[in-house]
């Protein structure tokens, strides 16, 4: 998330822990139009732009390791605390500026396109164990016409927006396989996989369609937002219970 008051570019993260939001390191340079995602309990953004193109700046990737030993939490913008931004291999060119991008973390890598919908694109896959990057398999990258998410890092789930098609991808084949198709789906803007399903955010923002993919056929349902509200972003978190006291 962004600061509160909406700033246009995005200077940190914010978090929750114990139920209370916080600050989270801020970036080394504010950006927006950046490639935003996660792999291995660690936050990834690559690319972007701040208050003015720069070449550093859009080539340049950064993590944040959720799990390291220097672990600290602010719930006051300007209070120092011990989790930081670290660069790594940087990108080989500025072309990933384009759009404001979810990278997806699958099987130890990253994977990201430079723009959203269905049209042709360009698309990397970070070895976050190799601190390297790669060319996107051509399948991958020829199918990946839609939203993505994946399921625990392990299988990934995508919405053909054009046409309303959920697919998965199948990594031995390199090849989206075909799962439904439905008229609710065209136009989906974000998807979210967790828990044997797939939510996926339809383009009036005020429908989240569910998917159960846990077996087949695939079985579907609509949830509507709260009145007034239009989703923007969604996340399957773990169920949780309350502590005992």
């Amino acid at each position: 998330m962004a600061s509160p008051n909406l700033l246009p570019f995005l200077s940190s993260f914010s978090i929750s822990l114990r139920g209370v939001w916080g600050f989270g390191p801020p970036l080394t340079t504010p950006r927006r139009w950046c490639a935003a995602g996660s792999a291995k309990d660690t936050v990834y953004v690559a690319s972007g732009i701040g208050s003015q193109f720069n070449t550093e700046v859009s080539k340049s990737v950064e993590k944040w390791d959720l799990q390291s030993e220097k672990v600290g939490i602010s719930t006051i913008a300007n209070k120092t605390i011990t989790w930081k931004w670290e660069k790594v291999k940087e990108l080989k060119d500025g072309r990933f500026c384009r759009d404001a991008i979810d990278a997806v973390g699958w099987r130890g890598k990253l994977c990201m396109v430079n723009m959203k919908g269905d049209a042709p694109k360009e698309g990397l896959v970070y070895d976050t164990e190799k601190d390297a990057w790669e060319n996107m398999p051509d399948g991958m990258l020829a199918g990946w016409r839609g939203p993505v998410a994946s399921m625990d890092e392990e299988t990934m789930f995508m919405v053909d927006e054009a046409r309303g098609v959920l697919r998965k991808y199948d990594p031995e084949e390199d090849y989206w396989e075909h799962m439904m198709e439905s008229e609710r789906l065209v136009g989906a803007q974000k998807i979210a996989a967790g828990g044997g399903r797939v939510c996926v955010i339809r383009g009036c923002r005020t429908e989240i369609v569910v998917l159960d993919v846990a077996a087949l056929p695939v079985k579907q349902w609509v949830v509507k937002t709260p009145p007034g509200f239009e989703a923007l972003a969604i996340h399957i978190l773990p169920r949780m219970s309350r502590p005992d006291f």
